[in-house]
């Protein structure tokens, strides 16, 4: 997966969401441990709002910026 928790503080800082395929980041503020938690939520505010794209690539979750990455990433590391 393509997330990652950045503590600046207790229970305090970002949750990092990255493409696999070209490393684009998206940053999502949190204060407390439930918003730290909060995975779902940022992940159906990535596919709605901007959307990314969640695709299962060799039994493995993969996180992509959108369709043309994911295609890219599928061709490049598939046989």
């Amino acid at each position: 997966m393509s997330r990652e928790l950045v503590f600046d503080g207790f229970w305090e800082g970002v949750a990092e969401y990255s493409c696999d395929c070209c490393g684009k980041t998206v940053k999502f503020r949190f204060d407390s441990e439930d918003s730290a938690n909060n995975a779902k939520g940022h992940r159906q505010a990535l596919r709605k709002k901007r959307g990314w794209i969640t695709t299962k690539v060799d039994d493995r979750w993969h996180d992509f910026c959108g369709e043309s990455c994911r295609n890219k990433y599928i061709r490049e590391n598939t046989l």
